[in-house]
This record gives C-alpha cells, structure tokens and sequence, in this order.
C-alpha cells in the first residue's frame, strides 16, 4: 500500500476520506484529490468517485446513513449524485462508461485511479475548458516523472469516446491560456508561479512535437 499525502486534506476532510472507505465496492476516488493524495502537491477540497455503474437510490440512502445528520443533496441523476456535508465538504459520484486502463490503488479507505489514467482524465478536462488547477495538477504529473505527456496521449487515446484522440488540439489548449482565469493554489511546499508552470507545459508540448518529427 502506497503512503498517501495525507496532508493535503484538511481535519475534517481526512474524516470524509476515512468514510469513504464504506464506498470501496461503489466506486474509485478520482479528480484532483486523488492525485494530491499520492504526489502531495497542493491542498485539495472535493472528492470525486467515479463508479462503473449507473446510480441507483440506494447510494442516497447509504451516503446519509455514512456520513449522518445535515448531509445535504444538491444534485442527482441516473449518472451523477452531489452533496455536501455537514461540514460543507463537496462530495460527486459519477458514472464514467471510460473504463480504467491501469489498476487502482488501494487504500486503508477507497481505492484511488492510479495516476496514468488520472492525467488522462485531466488531459480529457482540458479538452473540455478546463481551469486553472488541471493545468496546475498535470505539471506536477509530468514535473515529478509520475507520467510523461507520451503516456498521457496514449492513455487518452485508448480511453476516447471518439474515433481518434484529437492530439493537436490537445496540445494546443496545452499552451492556450487566453481565456483562462488564473485561480490561487494551495500549495503544499514552495509556490509554483504561473509563468512557470505555462513555461514548463510549452516546453513539454515543444519537445513531443520535436520528437514525433523525428
């Protein structure tokens, strides 16, 4: 079992992470928190579970029946189901038809997507007008060697619900950043600035595309 960056969760967070564990057979914890609980990166807030499944009304009842009074329901469908805490903690399960490539990553509490398919995730997000913090999360993902942008596109095409991976487009919102508001991160060591994190994402979308014309 992998040692989780437990720090990247605040106290009332780490109780919600530990309830979770209730959940293991439902789904997987994805999105941003769970890649800072395995890199350690930044603060996290929200938990995402993606299940293999479509959702059913029972995980209503059992989300009250785990995490008890003043849970509130804030949005469900036959794909999704969002709710807060007592303690405001943004809970989403979510049915995802893209299966997993890699195994997950167990836990003491639920298991997490391992981090080739959680940067695939993220390159799906940016695709989709991403924001800041997916930038923020996928140059930590390559910064650290958890994965390159290679494993990245490769994941992504093997995973995509079109024909082909748009590569170029992805590349290009890459390095796109007109548009994009530029949210504070909660970093957990030294802070990163965004002039170097754009610096570093150019310069690893210049390098694969050097290296793809040989």
């Amino acid at each position: 079992m992998i040692q989780l960056h437990l720090e990247s969760l605040d106290e009332h967070r780490r109780k919600v992470f530990e309830k979770l564990g209730s959940f293991r057979s439902q789904g997987v914890l994805a999105g941003g928190t769970a890649i800072a609980l395995q890199i350690g990166h930044r603060r996290s807030f929200d938990f995402d579970i993606f299940t293999s499944s479509s959702l059913t009304p029972s995980l209503w009842a059992k989300a009250k029946k785990v995490f008890g009074k003043g849970v509130l329901k804030t949005l469900s469908t036959e794909n999704q189901l969002n709710f807060v805490t007592s303690e405001n903690v943004s809970i989403t399960f979510f049915y995802d038809e893209v299966e997993p490539l890699r195994l997950e990553v167990p836990t003491s509490s639920i298991s997490l997507l391992d981090l080739r398919d959680l940067a695939g995730n993220k390159a799906f997000t940016i695709g989709q007008r991403g924001k800041w913090r997916d930038y923020v999360d996928l140059y930590f993902l390559l910064k650290t060697n958890s994965v390159t942008l290679e494993q990245i596109i490769d994941n992504c095409s093997q995973r995509s619900r079109e024909e082909i991976f748009p590569t170029k487009l992805f590349l290009e919102q890459l390095v796109y950043y007109d548009d994009l508001t530029i949210q504070e991160i909660d970093f957990i060591g030294s802070k990163i600035e965004p002039l170097e994190i754009k610096r570093f994402l150019s310069e690893q979308v210049k390098k694969f595309k050097d290296s793809e014309l040989g």
